[in-house]
């Protein structure tokens, strides 16, 4: 997007941007003469979603949890969003500064466990029952989904449709990929799952729904949540696997950062034993491979990352034994 269209949709914030620097697709930082920083990005979804995502969090914002959000006790945080002249939404938040959190760092990782576990909270009380949104009941029909597209690209393999040793990969490793898929499965079905389901209104939470070490800002203030356009209802075990996901599959599957992050999860709120059997179903599921295997251009097709895949999911088999360990003793 050019220079002067940015500067027209900051305009209808009642802000002049006098620098601006694109971060990546639809987000840009904005300086104004008076040094002020904003974060400008675009949000991929219709205006009900968009309204129901600020009253969300404008609730949240109130009971305490630090968040990349508007403040509408100032001018520019007075109007929820602004629209392009190609019928697309902005939002003006806070620049927060600061740096993100390391899995290198257990304390920077039990940060990151309080503060979802704060955000929870405060979303359990901004919900009042209003489940709109809501993805709890959605996990079977979501795993089956992904598990028929890595079949899909199984079956492809089988006629050589891919390159050779992309074909011959999947061929030797299909079944045991699609191993992992039923177990997850069959995970889903033993864990409690239907009970909370059933409950939707009692078990669900406002979930973050991508948590992880880029959407954390550590500071002098504390620990801030930025980056919501995946908000929604579910269960809290689902923001839980977002953030031990983000975290561990770059760092070889260190349990340590996983704990850390559970441990400062629970300074704030119990867990349940239903719990961590949620967090298991969606560890155990192959989503590394399953994004590989799909058009996400983080990870590209090639067999050297179909193998980086299905390393990491063999060495989750010891990661998940670990969290049961942990899960026995707390």
């Amino acid at each position: 997007m050019s220079t002067t269209n940015v500067k027209k949709i900051v305009k209808q914030f009642g802000i002049k941007a006098s620098a601006q620097k694109r971060i990546r697709g639809g987000i840009y930082r904005i300086v104004t003469p008076e040094g002020r920083k904003f974060c400008l990005k675009r949000m991929t979804k219709q205006i009900a979603r968009l309204r129901w995502i600020d009253r969300m969090l404008m609730h949240v914002q109130r009971s305490g949890p630090l968040l990349a959000w508007r403040n509408p006790q100032n001018p520019e945080g007075r109007k929820p969003h602004a629209i392009s002249q190609k019928g697309e939404f902005f939002v003006l938040t806070p620049w927060i500064s600061g740096r993100e959190p390391s899995p290198l760092s257990l304390t920077d990782m039990r940060a990151c466990g309080i503060a979802l576990a704060r955000f929870h909270k405060a979303g359990q009380n901004a919900l009042k029952g209003d489940i709109s949104h809501s993805q709890i009941g959605m996990w079977y029909s979501t795993l089956h989904s992904r598990q028929q597209y890595i079949q899909k690209k199984i079956a492809k393999a089988k006629t050589n449709s891919f390159s050779l040793p992309i074909s011959r990969f999947i061929q030797r490793h299909g079944p045991e990929i699609l191993r992992y898929a039923n177990q997850a499965k069959a995970l889903l079905r033993s864990s409690g799952y239907e009970s909370y389901r059933q409950s939707p209104r009692k078990n669900g939470v406002l979930c973050h729904g991508d948590g992880g070490p880029s959407n954390f800002i550590l500071n002098e203030n504390g620990t801030y949540l930025i980056d919501f356009e995946t908000l929604h209802v579910d269960l809290r075990a689902y923001d839980l696997y977002r953030v031990i996901y983000n975290s561990c599959k770059d760092y070889r599957w260190d349990f340590s950062i996983a704990k850390a992050i559970l441990d400062g999860y629970r300074e704030v709120a119990k867990l349940k034993k239903t719990d961590y059997k949620l967090i298991r179903v969606w560890l155990r599921f192959p989503f590394t491979t399953y994004l590989v295997l799909s058009p996400f251009k983080r990870f590209p097709f090639t067999e050297s990352r179909l193998q980086w895949a299905l390393d990491s999911e063999r060495r989750i088999t010891s990661f998940l034994h670990k969290l049961e360990e942990y899960e026995t003793r707390h």
